[in-house]
């Protein structure tokens, strides 16, 4: 059976690893991405080419709720119907409290989580033509935990959470709906996306997370029919220092 996933921010870092996974899996992916370097999707195209699977990369500002929906119904039309939806595009910036700008928290919002309603919304016609329809929204230990130094990141990430339940909630019994929150994940390669490790003193199990950890979720979300509205953690016990 043909299945067909669309990935945020599915070009790079850890967007990209997930669309290598599913593309191991044997989904054909849209990628949707923004401000992705040629190189980025050369070589993310590169790689893709050798699972066999069709894929086609997007270019949207994801902001704008008017060129989601464009996007989106233009996938629709190139894919017929939708499997999956893993909403992952996010930005995060460290700032004191009295530094964050009313354009920082907007923009931070729009991304984090203004983006990923609209486009789950703007998906679902589409997600219901699967047999077994599935969301899976990233979120952040940093929507789990008060982080002082990323307001509007935690703030947002917060908001993805309670999106999920909410989801969960209204698109139940037809399409799933799950959240991976990661703690620190370094990406080998480019570490440059990620601001700030946490102390390893923080973190019980005392090592960073990889891409395979939150691809091990993915695994799991996508194979367990029986979950829905969950959140899933991926950070090394490091809720337990709560």
């Amino acid at each position: 059976m043909i299945k067909n996933a669309i990935v945020t921010g599915g070009v790079r870092r850890l967007g990209r690893q997930i669309s290598y996974f599913l593309a191991g899996e044997g989904y054909n992916l849209a990628l949707i991405y923004n401000s992705s370097s040629k190189a980025e999707l050369n070589q993310t195209a590169k790689v893709l080419k050798s699972k066999k699977i069709k894929f086609k990369f997007y270019k949207c500002d994801i902001t704008n709720s008017a060129n989601v929906k464009t996007v989106i119904d233009t996938i629709g039309r190139d894919f017929k119907k939708i499997d999956l939806l893993v909403n992952n595009s996010a930005m995060i910036t460290k700032v004191d409290f009295e530094k964050i700008t009313p354009e920082l928290f907007d923009k931070t919002i729009a991304l984090n989580l203004k983006a990923p309603l609209f486009v789950s919304q703007y998906s679902v016609k589409y997600l219901n033509k699967s047999k077994a329809p599935l969301i899976i929204n990233m979120a952040s230990l940093g929507g789990m935990q008060n982080w002082t130094g990323y307001f509007p990141y935690s703030i947002s990430k917060t908001g993805v959470v309670k999106l999920t339940y909410l989801l969960a909630k209204k698109l139940a019994p037809k399409i799933r709906v799950n959240t991976i929150a990661p703690g620190t994940i370094i990406v080998d390669g480019e570490e440059a996306g990620t601001p700030e490790k946490t102390e390893m003193k923080r973190i019980p199990l005392q090592k960073y997370g990889s891409p395979k950890d939150i691809i091990e979720a993915v695994k799991f979300i996508i194979n367990c029919e029986y979950l829905t509205g969950v959140v899933i953690p991926v950070e090394g016990g490091r809720l337990l220092n709560n």
